[in-house]
């Protein structure tokens, strides 16, 4: 048994000693939660932070950027840094990152997107500029997606906004995108039947929100057999329907045909933030 034993401990060392960093990147708000955990002051304005987060076996280390907006730029006006390196625990549905006796809980959709999460474990909820996603700097070959959410009946309209990078979407919907586009602003109203509470119509806008001019298409909602929650938006100028993987009542993912969530970069993440209200007409 002995020789056996050394074999199985072996090759477990040989596992845990090969596993490589994952390094995961985004910008997102400045929630309480993440201020917390970031040890930045509750009073100090803040427009996005932007992350870098190296996740080793039992460790992380992390370095932020933070301050306001320059304007025409994705950088800041104020750079301010934070950087410091804690305790990595796994747990079912993501991570748990521990630094002090402060604690942020993280769930992973796969081995390339992260979430941030809130005090009660809840997908944080960005807006109409960022959001709370972290995208892995160099996205690995996975078939997995981890979440699975419920199905709710909603009230209507369902607001959703965000900001997405331009490269990958337009390919998949069958449009054409100039070489200067860098990032993509949605703002969708997903409407349903006032007694059955089925999809009918959703509308569409970037930049104006005056409801007369919004575009407009049809949506569904599809469940996948294990269990995911695709919302399949169709508009006539687009070759093939727009996917939208269900994080949870508040947070949509961007999806591939293959059914997986896009990856995004530093600046923009694949993700849609729900709004409470619609944007008043104007």
């Amino acid at each position: 048994m002995k020789p056996h034993l050394y074999l199985l401990c072996s090759m477990l060392i040989g596992v845990w000693g090969s596993a490589t960093a994952q390094t995961y990147v985004g910008s997102t708000p400045a929630h309480a939660t993440v201020r917390e955990f970031l040890q930045i002051s509750a009073t100090d304005s803040i427009d996005f932070i932007r992350w870098k987060l190296e996740l080793n076996p039992e460790k992380f280390t992390l370095q932020c950027q933070y301050g306001l907006s320059k304007p025409s730029t994705n950088g800041f006006s104020n750079e301010q840094r934070v950087a410091f390196d804690g305790k990595l625990t796994r747990s079912e549905t993501g991570y748990q990152l521990t630094h002090n006796t402060k604690q942020l809980a993280i769930s992973e959709l796969n081995a390339n997107v992260l979430h941030l999460l809130d005090s009660n474990n809840g997908m944080l909820i960005g807006n109409g500029g960022y959001s709370y996603a972290l995208n892995n700097a160099s996205p690995v070959s996975t078939n997995e997606v981890h979440v699975r959410a419920r199905p709710t009946n909603a009230s209507s309209p369902l607001v959703f906004e965000g900001r997405t990078p331009c490269n990958q979407i337009p390919g998949l919907i069958g449009i054409t995108k100039s070489d200067a586009c860098i990032k993509i602003k949605w703002y969708f109203q997903l409407h349903s039947d006032s007694l059955t509470g089925k999809p009918t119509y959703f509308q569409m806008a970037g930049n104006g929100y005056l409801k007369e001019n919004m575009a407009r298409g049809t949506w569904q909602i599809s469940t996948e057999p294990d269990g995911r929650i695709v919302y399949l938006l169709s508009f006539d100028q687009w070759a093939q329907p727009l996917r939208l993987l269900k994080g949870d009542d508040n947070i949509l993912f961007f999806a591939g045909v293959d059914g997986l969530p896009l990856v995004g970069n530093e600046d923009f993440s694949y993700t849609l933030n729900r709004r409470k209200t619609p944007y008043a007409r104007r």
